[in-house]
């Protein structure tokens, strides 16, 4: 059975998923997984932070494939139902353990979503964004991106090409995997593997952050041919990487460099913030079993108030920085019966300020981290999916 790797399990820590959002009428904690140790502390923290702009909005709890609530989990649901929330459940295990713990009534999730519009319990694939959703209004105010923050990220990401440049030196591995022996075990056994790049992860720049993150995923029976056509295929990202891309399009194609744009939504926050985007990819074709490309934005713009009628698409460089920019360098290798597919995502965003830095910046590890995770099973199962369709059979191992 496959299983999703995180520097947080292999810590010890627990293996939990955290999404606040802030509504007009409601403020819904999201709670997948381990409501124990060190993940309860932080849901804990959050929740003190969260709390002093609930208002007369609402609280609500939804809860989903609990695998373990200690003595402070319990504290924090006897917390949260004396200060009147609202609890929601997705499974039935979730439902019977929290009730028992609350002594109230549980609501199902799909009974929660025809009361109150929600769509499902899915957060957003990028990094960042579930963070800036729990901070208060006057946290999230306009930002511009500074030329002296533009700086740094360009000197960031010249040395992010020059490292990817040294891999292909005779000697040095082409694929982080290859970098640790049991790191390559991992991954050929099935999991997901990503981690921070460098010490300090975010990275503070003047007036910004940037964070690198790289993961690595095998793909069994697939070949680049396969995996490229997933890559390349502009059009479906929109399919593939749902819910956050709600729309993409080939700007142009060539024979090593594509241009495609994408917009990213993001209903649930605050201030129902999207983007506009463009990006340039560029296919290098080392040998007949190595691939790479390097992709990076050309255009980044914020849409306020997303789908509402004062909606208003800002210049480049304006609105809450979010995400200021995006580079990454992505590595095929087809061995083993099957393809490795390892990416290094650097996003660029405004920075946090100093007295939520405590509180915020284990956040934005963990949301970056499950960020990256989902894209990359999300590409896995658009393989798959391809692999199927033409009925592809498995290639000669090495």
């Amino acid at each position: 059975m496959k299983r999703t790797a995180t520097e947080e399990r292999r810590d010890g820590n627990n293996d939990l998923n955290l999404y606040i959002h802030h509504g007009s009428s409601s403020l819904r904690f999201d709670i997948e997984g381990s409501l124990s140790g060190k993940a309860a502390k932080e849901v804990e923290l959050s929740w003190r932070t969260a709390s002093s702009v609930i208002g007369n909005r609402a609280i609500v709890i939804a809860v989903d494939r609990v695998s373990g609530i200690d003595a402070v989990g319990r504290g924090l649901l006897h917390e949260w139902r004396d200060a009147g929330a609202q609890f929601v459940a997705k499974s039935p295990l979730a439902k019977t353990l929290v009730g028992s713990i609350v002594g109230q009534p549980v609501v199902s999730g799909m009974e929660a979503g025809k009361r109150d519009g929600w769509v499902g319990f899915r957060a957003c694939a990028l990094p960042l964004i579930s963070l800036m959703a729990m901070f208060a209004p006057a946290t999230l105010n306009a930002a511009t991106l500074e030329p002296a923050t533009s700086k740094a990220w360009e000197e960031y990401v010249e040395s992010a090409a020059i490292r990817m440049e040294q891999r292909l030196t005779p000697g040095m591995a082409f694929l982080w995997v290859d970098e640790a022996p049991e790191r390559l075990a991992r991954v050929r056994a099935g999991e997901i593997v990503v981690l921070p790049i460098g010490p300090q992860n975010p990275k503070r720049v003047p007036a910004g952050l940037i964070h690198d993150w790289v993961g690595a995923v095998f793909i069994p029976h697939a070949t680049l041919k396969d995996l490229l056509q997933v890559m390349r295929d502009y059009a479906r990202y929109k399919e593939v990487y749902e819910p956050t891309v709600i729309d993409s399009k080939v700007i142009a194609a060539g024979e090593a460099k594509d241009r495609f744009s994408m917009r990213l939504a993001y209903r649930s926050l605050l201030l129902k913030t999207a983007l506009d985007t463009d990006y340039e990819s560029c296919y290098v074709h080392v040998d007949d079993r190595r691939v790479y490309s390097v992709s990076r934005t050309t255009r980044i713009q914020e849409i306020e108030e997303y789908g509402g009628p004062a909606q208003r698409t800002l210049h480049e460089g304006q609105g809450i920085g979010i995400i200021w920019r995006l580079f990454s360098i992505a590595r095929y290798v087809e061995r083993d019966g099957g393809v490795y597919f390892e990416v290094e995502v650097i996003g660029l965003s405004r920075d946090i300020p100093a007295s939520l830095r405590w509180l915020a910046e284990p956040i934005v590890r963990r949301v970056s981290r499950g960020s990256l995770t989902t894209s990359l099973r999300q590409t896995e199962s658009a393989a798959r999916l391809l692999l199927r369709s033409c009925g592809t059979g498995m290639i000669g191992t090495q």
